[in-house]
């Protein structure tokens, strides 16, 4: 009669470490952490170019920045306001 034994070395138990449990990860509360570390970063992102856009209607006709570089800074800050802070924060909320 003849015993099989494997070796548990080669088999692979619990998350993986570092940086890639991240990346590949299917687990639910993983992803959940992932979508609120994202919406935080887009909140601060997006908070900064609402400080561009403050500072530069600070004072009447003084320029700190060119005209369509503020239109695409007011642009990019609404979309990241809305699809990045908001939709992320609300999808990590359900």
């Amino acid at each position: 009669m003849t015993t099989a034994t494997a070796s548990h070395d080669d088999h692979h138990h619990g998350p993986e470490k570092g940086l890639m449990r991240w990346v590949k990860t299917t687990n639910h509360k993983d992803i959940g952490s992932l979508y609120m570390w994202f919406a935080f970063t887009m909140l601060l992102v997006g908070g900064a170019f609402a400080m561009g856009i403050r500072a530069e209607l600070l004072a009447p006709g003084m320029q700190l920045m060119d005209p369509h570089f503020f239109n695409q800074l007011t642009t990019m800050h609404g979309l990241i306001m809305v699809f990045g802070a908001n939709y992320a924060g609300l999808c990590w909320l359900r």
